[in-house]
């Protein structure tokens, strides 16, 4: 049974959840930050390390004025996790991201944070805080 904030339905079994949930603040609408929730399978053979790893190369090689703010393991849930933060242009204006990745069984579970321009110390404390409020199930 595969539950949403709405209500629940029935899946088959070999179908996968790929979600995206997306949320802004209703002070600032769409012009201020937002805070996203995807899933991504873990490759086949990959380590939840090696797959931080990887995306973080991606970002960087993908990404237009890609610029490493930090990059930080922690934990989420009693799971294991790694924040990646970084400063990149969006048709040339300045975007800054957090990104949480957390290991969640065979899956990863990406959280991210965005904001435009760069991300106050206030902002991080509080995306920190939402972070940590996340409480996860067991992965099937």
């Amino acid at each position: 049974m595969y539950q949403m904030q709405e209500g629940s339905l029935s899946l088959p079994s070999d179908w996968h959840d790929k979600t995206m949930n997306v949320f802004v603040s209703a002070a600032t609408g769409t012009e201020g930050g937002s805070f996203v929730v995807t899933r991504e399978n873990l490759p086949w053979g990959m380590k939840f390390h090696e797959y931080t790893a990887n995306e973080v190369l991606k970002l960087a090689k993908q990404v237009a004025g890609y610029e490493l703010v930090a990059g930080t393991e922690s934990e989420v849930s009693g799971r294991v996790a790694y924040t990646h933060e970084f400063r990149w242009l969006n048709n040339g204006k300045p975007i800054q991201q957090l990104l949480t990745m957390v290991e969640y069984g065979k899956r990863v579970l990406m959280l991210t944070f965005t904001a435009p321009g760069t991300i106050s110390e206030t902002q991080k404390s509080q995306v920190q805080d939402l972070i940590q409020s996340v409480t996860l199930n067991e992965p099937d």
